[in-house]
């Protein structure tokens, strides 16, 4: 509403480059850790879950640019071609890019914690990667749910 077409267009090619970049680099991390998943072990792994969540938020990102007009959340309502964000879920693409985005974003800021606790446990308390493995089903509890 507040930026010419050109400013627009601008931050929709600098979002679509660094949503590539973020893709291509997290895509790989994953692809590693399924090529070897014995590699990786705690306290090191969740950095795998949280570059699948960032993989599926620049995904989420990289389909908006591509859809464009196809998944807006609210159609003109003026000449002037603003658009406001409505709720609702009239419009399904809008509604699942959201879900995307939100699910994944909150997963990876707890996978953030997860990561945080699991560095703390192996460095502060001196646990080993068995007794943090022990306690990974609670770790995907907390983050997927």
């Amino acid at each position: 509403m507040f930026f010419s077409q050109e400013e627009t267009r601008f931050a929709r090619l600098w979002i679509l480059t660094w949503s590539v970049l973020c893709c291509a680099s997290t895509f790989f991390t994953v692809t590693t850790y399924l090529v070897d998943m014995q590699r990786f072990r705690y306290p090191e792994r969740p950095i795998i879950f949280l570059s699948g969540c960032y993989t599926m938020v620049s995904v989420a990102y990289i389909a908006g640019f591509v859809l464009q007009e196809r998944v807006v959340c609210n159609e003109r309502f003026s000449e002037d071609g603003y658009r406001t964000v409505v709720q609702g879920t009239k419009k399904e693409g809008c509604t699942i890019l959201f879900m995307m985005l939100y699910f994944f974003s909150m997963a990876s800021s707890i996978w953030w914690v997860i990561l945080s606790l699991t560095w703390f446990l192996a460095a502060g308390m001196k646990w080993g990667h068995e007794a943090i493995e022990a306690n990974s089903q609670y770790f995907h509890l907390a983050a997927w749910a």
